[in-house]
């Protein structure tokens, strides 16, 4: 068997589903591929590049297969292809990801760690920005960046307690739905108008409670001067 890239990811991804993130190392993989450890950084420099690779493949799918983007690099949602309702895109585009973080143990966490240290080819938060085309948002890039960090946490803790057992404590089917409806909230926060009553406006166009005081009126405030002035005179008399 002639070593590459391909047939490393495949070991990688053998180790992956059977024993989890902890157990992937360079000398484990190296084991399992019946090979010196340094034959494998002919093609991987380290861990880190190994793993950016490995999330490139979770986020792409087994194939590497992009057919299912559009040149704009939004997700073919079927009957919403090409719509202008920017919301079901990227609802579908969320879904998308959340199955395919899903389809690897540790998936998400692996995602997050490439992403935090640029190791990825394969942007999810570029792919979510795309969707957001035409979405209301004054910054569309922070609406993607917060969708993305938010399902990488959801998942992130989903896969946790699946790998404790936990699928009897809400770690099933409806998990997922309600990572999907958190998205959504998201996507009602990118909707709603900026400077909505009770609202104030960022510098980012995200709205918030407004939390500052209203200054308290002249009378309102204690006069320690004059305060102290009627004591001097009380004294005196």
């Amino acid at each position: 068997m002639q070593l590459n890239r391909e047939v490393i990811l495949d070991a990688a991804f053998d180790i992956l589903d059977a024993y989890g993130l902890g157990d992937l190392s360079m000398r484990r993989l190296a084991r399992n591929l019946d090979v010196a450890p340094g034959a494998l950084y002919w093609h991987f420099s380290g861990k880190q590049a190994l793993l950016g690779a490995v999330a490139d493949r979770i986020l792409e799918g087994p194939s590497g297969s992009t057919a299912d983007v559009g040149e704009s690099g939004v997700r073919d949602a079927g009957p919403e292809a090409g719509s202008p309702d920017w919301r079901a895109r990227t609802l579908a585009e969320v879904d998308h990801l959340v199955h395919r973080l899903l389809s690897t143990r540790d998936g998400a966490e692996i995602v997050a760690a490439s992403l935090a240290t640029g190791a990825l080819e394969v942007d999810p938060v570029e792919q979510v920005s795309a969707a957001l085309r035409g979405a209301p948002a004054r910054d569309v890039g922070l609406a993607a960046w917060v969708t993305v960090r938010y399902l990488l946490g959801a998942v992130t803790e989903l896969q946790t307690a699946r790998s404790a057992g936990a699928e009897s404590d809400g770690a099933g089917d409806g998990s997922v739905t309600r990572i999907l409806a958190g998205a959504g909230l998201i996507l009602d926060g990118v909707a709603a108008p900026s400077g909505s009553p009770g609202q104030g406006p960022s510098e980012h166009g995200i709205s918030g409670p407004d939390t500052a005081a209203p200054p308290a009126s002249r009378g309102s405030q204690p006069n320690h001067q004059e305060a102290d002035h009627q004591e001097a005179e009380g004294s005196q008399s």
